[in-house]
């Protein structure tokens, strides 16, 4: 019974009615809207009757609340006011619930300012003992929906965790499961998915066991389809808001209902299922409009206006966007705005109309920056590249460019360490797990047979080796894959140390360990940039003293574990680059002072270094190895740890030998190695080598997707933006390609003597029959007024770009463009230059060096 209530109860016998429709009223709201509101126009009615001003201020409560369940926006606000006004001095918890509950109206219409400010006059009414808990997290819950939605996410979090543990206190089941969710939205947002998945699973099942309320689990199943359609599991998330929009079929909440369909258009215009898309936008919108839901329509109209472009209707593309912009201008939705304003700007780009093109994308850019939204800020910065490029504001244009790249790489190393760090918290989580599953298995062998809880101890412990020996593998190969794509080399290396480890005569179990730890050594170069990770050439001063970061960096990832191994593999991280004369680094240690399992991988490290081709170097052969590691023995190594390690070394490299004579039928065994299924963890570990690879592929191949959005306006092939993208994502996966220069000559002349449009067609032309040569192998690019580009990958036989040009020049320099030519210059790559740029500047230099060998 709500205190409101309680007040009218203790009244005289002649408010019964009353209070039996109030009761009713309240009971209902969360499940059918219809007779709540009924009950509450009873009690407005019987508050009449009887003159009573605080039962009159109750019964607009009540009915305000009712509205608002029904998502009669208007109506409800109207109530609520009344009820404020109706409320005497002597009811400050009641003028502060519905000051709440106009705030939560005010949000739900787009009016955020005035709905802060109502949340905030009745947070203050509040009073500060623990009585007002139940408004107070109703209030702060509220507070951070207007904060989400003003793009403070962060300050959003916050205040929803403050309201968390009333919740709780109050045993409020429905509140906590509501708090729950929006938090798991929250997450999805900051793209914390782990922590979101494990928040809406906690709200989904209060909803279904504990409450058996379908509105409620319908707000959760839109959360979850809103995570699966951001990770790319576009068909999941259709599947999740379909049945989403079922639960809302039965649960009778109109905004509910106009949310999930909306978010169910959404899903299939993703998936390119336009026909499925355009009624449940259309209904969305009529929904949205018909309970004034301004923020609802708001997003319809942003998806409305991605139908009708994919559709090829830019007109009502156009149309559809600006309402957009219109209306988060008159709500203050900044998120809105953002993404109206880049829309228009990428349409008005699409049109050649490049001066209100710049000023839609100079505001998208503003606002992203003032949201602190990275995405949203490259992809404006490469749009107003675009536009600056049209102008011929190239210095401009390349200060966006380099904008964009920096922000796209800071969003890779911001995932690739969120992924990294939830590696490392797998690993504790998975040994919390196994210490558990433990003490549950002996204290079951108390009581039952102590042999079979034995038996499975060792299963479980079996298990546990296994998930280490993947995680670790995991985490090796994230920093292993960025500069060393044969996947060998951190396993070596891990091997030698193990071998040297038994040689100095530590246990065997304890050497196993280390061999496991030392493939974590070089861990840290997850932390150093690209441009000095992958750097052909000597390095600068400054970017050795970079690159002289990474064993702390390993450190610092590796710490706080309690796990053995992991504790190893921190100590070897930190201590590996460590010299024996005290020259080495990060912190200059000599001697003994150096962890024996730093010299150890040291030692280790250096030799496998030595036996491998590098650009800089050949393959030293054994007996060259050994002799540098004695040559520096006493300087740069342990003496004792070099004395022993020669046969050691000699002895795992001619196994090595032995496996590749093979054809690599049999891998020798890590020595000492106490896992219980060697073949079943090497498949382990060569299947990660495989995911990774696809993965880089699949990566490659996505955002070569997204690239196609880089497109030259005039022939439709991606323009020079695109081609520094793909040409570093070949240069990165393939490893090995060609690029076919080419330049049309003679344009001008066509454009001078025949006309700009003659002109403009003569280059079409020229596009379209590039693709048809080149277009089955490779990708063709429009990377100035008369050049183009192709990237293949591979190797090309000498001539065929040639003979693809003639066949080229054939379809295309005739009749009208018989005076046009075509040259050519081919460039292999990485052998021949190593960067997009150098690419094109050596394709340049080789077209003109052609055309004079041929005159």
């Amino acid at each position: 019974m709500n205190r409101h209530d309680q007040g009218a109860a203790r009244g005289s016998s002649r408010e019964a009615p009353w209070q039996h429709h109030a009761t009713q009223a309240r009971a209902l709201l969360s499940e059918d809207a219809p007779q709540a509101l009924a009950h509450a126009r009873a009690c407005t009615q019987l508050a009449e009757q009887l003159g009573e001003r605080a039962l009159q201020a109750r019964s607009a409560l009540l009915l305000g609340q009712a509205h608002l369940a029904g998502a009669s926006l208007a109506e409800a606000l109207t109530a609520l006011e009344q009820a404020v006004t109706l409320a005497s001095p002597d009811q400050p918890a009641l003028q502060a619930e519905a000051e709440a509950e106009m705030g939560k109206a005010r949000l739900l219409m787009g009016d955020l300012e005035q709905a802060r400010a109502d949340l905030e006059r009745a947070r203050g009414r509040l009073p500060v003992t623990g009585d007002a808990d139940t408004l107070r997290a109703f209030v702060l819950n509220q507070l951070a929906g207007v904060l989400y939605t003003q793009g403070a996410m962060t300050e959003a979090l916050h205040t929803l965790e403050q309201a968390l543990p009333l919740w709780e206190r109050l045993g409020d089941l429905r509140g906590l499961a509501n708090g729950l969710t929006n938090v798991g939205n929250i997450n999805i947002d900051l793209g914390e998915y782990h922590a979101a998945a494990e928040g809406l699973a906690r709200a989904y099942r209060i909803y279904q066991v504990d409450l058996q309320d379908l509105n409620g689990e319908a707000k959760v199943l839109l959360s979850l389809a809103d995570m699966h359609q951001r990770q790319g599991n576009v068909d999941e998330a259709i599947r999740i808001n379909q049945d989403a929009l079922t639960a809302t079929e039965h649960g009778g909440n109109l905004l509910l209902r106009a949310t999930t369909t909306l978010n169910l258009g959404s899903n299939l215009l993703t998936a390119g299922r336009h026909a499925e898309a355009a009624p449940h936008l259309a209904e969305a919108l009529r929904l949205s409009r018909h309970i004034g839901y301004r923020e609802g329509e708001l997003f319809t109209l942003d998806s409305l206006g991605t139908l009708h472009e994919q559709e090829g209707d830019v007109d009502a593309a156009r149309t559809a966007h600006e309402a957009a912009l219109s209306l988060a201008l008159e709500i203050g939705h900044a998120a809105g705005e953002l993404n109206a304003t880049r829309q228009l700007g990428r349409l008005d780009l699409l049109a050649g109309q490049v001066d209100t093109a710049r000023a839609h994308l100079e505001r998208s850019l503003h606002l992203a920056e003032e949201m602190q939204a990275p995405r949203e800020q490259a992809e404006a910065h490469q749009l107003l590249a675009e536009v600056l490029e049209r102008t011929g504001a190239l210095a401009e244009a390349i200060t966006h460019l380099r904008a964009s790249h920096r922000i796209e790489r800071e969003l890779f190393n911001e995932e690739r360490d969120r992924q990294t760090r939830e590696l490392t918290v797998r690993f504790d989580v998975q040994r919390a797990r196994h210490e558990a599953d433990v003490y549950r298995l002996r204290t079951e062998a108390e009581q039952q047979a102590r042999a079979t809880a034995e038996a499975l101890v060792q299963e479980r412990t079996a298990d546990l080796e296994r998930a280490q020996y993947e995680i670790v593998t995991r985490l090796a190969m994230a920093a292993e894959y960025r500069d060393d794509t044969t996947g060998e080399h951190t396993w070596r290396v891990g091997r030698a140390a193990a071998s040297i480890a038994r040689a100095l005569g530590w246990a065997p179990e304890r050497a196993e360990l280390l061999g496991i730890a030392a493939r974590l050594h070089d861990v840290g170069k997850i932390g150093i940039p690209d441009a000095v990770l992958l750097k052909r050439d000597r390095l600068t001063k400054a970017e050795f003293a970079q690159m002289q970061l990474h064993p702390l960096i390993g450190a610092q990832i590796l710490s706080g574990s309690q796990s053995p191994l992991l504790q190893l593999a921190e100590e070897v991280a930190l201590s590996h680059h460590e010299r024996w004369d005290g020259g080495g680094y990060p912190r200059g240690l000599a001697g003994d002072e150096i962890p024996l399992s730093g010299r150890i991988v040291a030692v280790a490290d250096v030799f496998d270094a030595l036996m491998q081709v590098r650009p800089y170097k050949r393959a030293w052969s054994v007996d060259e190895a050994l002799a540098e590691l004695q040559a520096q023995s006493g300087q740069h190594f342990d003496p004792a740890v070099v004395a022993v390690a020669s046969e050691a070394l000699r002895t795992l490299s001619a196994e090595e030998e032995a496996f590749r004579a093979s054809g690599g039928a049999r891998r020798p065994d890590m020595p000492g190695r106490a896992w219980p299924a060697p073949p079943e963890l090497e498949a382990l570990l060569q299947e990660r080598r495989l995911v990774v690879d696809v993965a880089r592929r699949e990566a490659a191949v996505a955002a070569a997707r997204g690239a196609e959005g880089q497109a030259d306006a005039l022939t439709g092939l991606g323009d020079r933006a695109a081609f520094e993208l793909d040409a570093h994502r070949l240069l990165m996966v393939e490893g090995q390609g060609v690029l076919v220069s080419l330049a049309l000559e003679g344009l001008k002349d066509v454009n001078h003597q025949l006309g700009q449009v003659r002109g403009d067609l003569l280059l079409r032309t020229f596009a379209e029959a590039a693709e048809a040569e080149f277009g089955p192998r490779g990708r063709v690019y429009r990377v100035g007024g008369d050049a183009f580009a192709v990237l293949l990958p591979g190797t090309l036989p000498e001539g065929a770009a040639q003979a693809r040009v003639a066949a080229l020049a054939a379809r295309v320099c005739v009749g009208d463009f018989a005076r046009a030519q075509v040259k050519v210059g081919v460039v292999p790559f990485p052998e021949d230059a190593a960067s997009p740029e150098a690419l094109l500047h050596l394709g340049r230099a080789r077209r003109e060096d052609t055309a004079r060998a041929a005159e």
